[in-house]
């Protein structure tokens, strides 16, 4: 059974896959270190971040932190494991890893700041 994606500005796909395919593309557009400038792709990671945030336990730490600045394409590295990824940017300085795949799917880790 297709499940469908909705967020909050509006967009949708008829599929997680379609939606998926959508963030992944708009990552390959963008080289490592470089900052999300157009506004419809910036839209669309808030957008699903919101999504992503609603899906937490009410009180839980939230990847927005007290606001967002921009979003950037970084290597994240972890035990044994590289890739590329989207990262937000708040407005406080602060930066961490956000996982498009967890927002799309539905399954949202928490913070490791």
């Amino acid at each position: 059974m297709a499940k469908p994606v909705q967020l909050p500005n509006g967009r949708h796909w008829r599929t997680q896959t379609e939606a998926l395919k959508h963030f992944k593309e708009m990552l390959s557009r963008h080289e490592r270190g470089d900052r999300v400038e157009d506004p419809q792709d910036h839209a669309d990671l808030e957008s699903l971040l919101q999504r992503y945030v609603a899906l937490l336990p009410s009180g839980a730490v939230t990847k927005c932190g007290t606001g967002i600045s921009h979003f950037s394409k970084e290597l994240n590295v972890g035990d044994g494991w590289v890739s590329d990824g989207f990262h937000v940017h708040r407005v406080d300085g602060t930066s961490i890893d956000f996982s498009y795949i967890d927002a799309v799917t539905g399954k949202p880790q928490q913070p490791h700041d």
